[in-house]
């Protein structure tokens, strides 16, 4: 039985991620936290064998919380999650020692393979970087391209054409699509992964 801990701020992906681990045979959640410091506390007590966990979290993220763990557990086995992987991200995922460093879109059997993977301390599970140039449609960029250059939705929908209620909408599916909570967020992520230039 592989013990697992799963390591999210939104309560929906937590529940959907043990829903789908405890229809496997072999797993057992044994605890969720909804933040970095959360999961510190849990994890002294329920030391799983397995720590899933969300990279992007308010307060402590997923890096500063697998450090935390590692001076408690040296050798935890954590498999980090990102809505919108970065290379970045997936180079410091390998120096702090996790296990593997996935998309949260992954297939479940893909998941499910990764977590026994490292539960059994075998080699570090990733997936291909999506291409991400392309992912935003050519309306959402003249979105975004305007909100960079500090115009409210207001201005926004002025300049296109369309309602501020519109703009909104845009704004909203931007940020979904590039893992951020807010339209500032979105701008930094969109230079972040070069579909916005300086």
């Amino acid at each position: 039985m592989i013990n697992v801990m799963i390591v999210d701020d939104h309560p929906v992906v937590r529940g959907g991620l043990e829903a789908m681990l405890e229809s496997y045979r072999g797993f057992r959640v044994v605890g969720m936290a909804g933040s970095g410091e959360e999961a510190e506390a849990l994890f002294r007590k329920k030391l799983p064998d397995v720590v899933i966990m969300d990279i992007r979290m308010p307060g402590m993220d997923g890096f500063a919380t697998l450090e935390r763990l590692k001076r408690f557990v040296p050798d935890v086995k954590a498999l980090l999650l990102a809505g919108m992987p970065l290379e970045v991200e997936l180079q410091r995922a390998k120096q702090l020692g996790a296990k593997g460093y996935l998309p949260k879109n992954v297939d479940h059997r893909r998941l499910v393979e990764a977590v026994e993977q490292a539960a059994a301390d075998g080699p570090f599970q990733e997936e291909p970087l999506p291409e991400v140039p392309n992912m935003l449609t050519a309306r959402e960029m003249s979105v975004l391209k305007y909100l960079a250059l500090g115009k409210t939705r207001e201005e926004v929908g002025i300049i296109l054409g369309v309602s501020a209620e519109t703009i909104k909408t845009h704004s909203k599916t931007i940020q979904m699509k590039l893992d951020v909570r807010n339209a500032t967020a979105a701008v930094n992520r969109a230079y972040e992964l070069g579909i916005l230039r300086p």
